[in-house]
């Protein structure tokens, strides 16, 4: 009797909760979306950012300023060499010739200036240098000479005043006077002649040298561009170059890249730009070798901003402008980065 009695309450409790405001589902089910949206929203604000990049390498174009023909080639692609190490030799054609030629016309200027400076070129008679010796004690003779004809000079004049001598022999002195006066002064000008004119050849002898050193120093600096030689430690990119083949003057003979000079340029957009500051240590990683966690420090940010649209006007508009970021790559060993590798530098929030 009470299990029959019990079944109509159970059946009253089963409709009764049947009959519940079906709103209350879709209202829990709103309830657990925001709360995994809200639980997303505070995950995602934690994760770090992450820029894409691309490594870069420095190159180096290596050349000869004469070119010519290649004699030898002393290394090959991938190779490392080290600074001043050769990396191929011209021919050097007609180069030694010009040498020698340039050596004799040098080695006869500096002869002909010498001979000027000193005894051996002679002018009339004597040296340049014993003429200039000679005008000049000539010079002071006449200096002296003059003193005396002008004291006689004055002698003769208190002599003819006080009626002792006679006009006459007043004006022998006089005019021995004048013609000493005068004689000393074309000793002076023909002093002054052979100065100048000694100066001026020496000049223009000392010119003739100076050029003729100028262009033997010019080949020998040729000579020196037929080893075309690396300037700095580096790996060998591309060197096409065989013997015989004929290269231009200024013209690439091999590219070099110097693998210990990796960076990653990314690109971060303007307001994120604070994130970062010259110095600071990032972690970067590429596709190639996805277990590995490469050190980046970050060099320089560029001061302009590139890809600017016309109008800043609402701050998705300004994410639109980047500045271009160098991070460069910490060397522990050599690196296996290469050139060209898709790069991904991660910066904290």
């Amino acid at each position: 009797m009470g299990t029959v009695a019990a079944l109509p309450r159970k059946v009253a409790v089963a409709r009764k909760v049947r009959e519940q405001p079906r709103w209350l589902i879709p209202l829990g089910l709103v309830a657990i979306a925001l709360l995994a949206w809200t639980g997303y929203r505070a995950w995602a604000a934690r994760q770090p950012y992450t820029w894409a990049g691309t490594v870069e390498a420095r190159d180096i174009a290596v050349g000869s300023r004469v070119g010519g023909r290649v004699k030898e080639v002393l290394v090959r692609e991938g190779e490392r060499v080290e600074p001043g190490q050769p990396l191929m030799i011209l021919e050097e054609g007609d180069l030694p010739a010009q040498r020698l030629q340039a050596e004799g016309q040098f080695l006869q200027a500096q002869a002909a200036l010498d001979k000027l400076k000193g005894p051996g070129l002679t002018r009339g008679t004597g040296s340049l240098a014993d003429q200039v010796a000679r005008a000049r004690a000539e010079l002071t003779a006449a200096q002296v000479a003059l003193d005396k004809t002008e004291l006689d000079a004055r002698r003769a004049r208190t002599l003819f005043q006080q009626q002792v001598n006679t006009r006459a022999e007043l004006d022998t002195a006089e005019a021995s006077l004048r013609q000493a006066r005068a004689e000393r002064d074309a000793r002076r000008f023909r002093l002054q002649e052979l100065e100048q004119g000694t100066d001026a050849d020496v000049r223009a002898q000392q010119g003739l040298v100076d050029t003729a050193r100028g262009r033997l120093e010019a080949i020998n600096v040729a000579l020196g561009e037929l080893t075309i030689r690396a300037p700095v430690a580096s790996r060998v990119e591309s060197l096409d170059l065989r013997p015989g083949d004929l290269l231009s003057p200024n013209a690439t003979a091999a590219t070099l890249v110097e693998d210990d000079q990796v960076y990653v340029r990314i690109f971060i957009p303007e307001t994120h730009l604070g994130r970062l500051q010259p110095g600071s240590e990032l972690p970067v990683h590429v596709d190639s070798f996805p277990e590995r966690t490469f050190t980046g420090v970050v060099e320089n940010i560029a001061t302009q901003g590139e890809y600017t649209p016309r109008n800043l006007q609402t701050p998705d508009e300004r994410a639109s402008q980047v500045f271009a970021t160098r991070i460069g790559l910490r060397q522990n060993g050599q690196h296996p980065l290469r050139a060209g590798m898709a790069a991904y530098v991660t910066v904290p929030k």
